[in-house]
């Protein structure tokens, strides 16, 4: 079901990964993480929404992910999703990313 108030529903939102096999040193990493996409998170459609994403740099496969939160949908004290779900498929096809609020 759906929340009555969906003020803290997430609304922009960034998604970024790292390579398999790269360092996880914090410094080196960062240097390494690349964005995977950008969306709005909709409101008005229905919960479950798919989100493409963006060509990888080079070849490889993405074995963590960071998901960003840069607005949402009113409340100024919390944000909240009740899933995130990263389904792939042979490096050289197109992944999609899904969430639910």
């Amino acid at each position: 079901s759906v929340a009555y108030d969906r003020s803290s529903a997430p609304k922009d939102c960034r998604v970024s990964g790292w390579l398999q096999g790269d360092d996880s040193d914090l410094a080196v990493g960062a240097e390494k993480m690349f964005l995977l996409t950008e969306f709005t998170y909709d409101l008005d459609k229905s919960n479950a929404q798919t989100f493409n994403v963006l060509d990888l740099p080079g070849s490889g496969v993405v074995d963590t992910v960071r998901l960003d939160f840069t607005s949402n949908h009113g409340s100024s004290s919390h944000t909240c999703i009740y899933r995130l779900r990263v389904h792939g498929r042979e490096p050289d096809s197109v992944s999609v990313l899904a969430m639910q609020s």
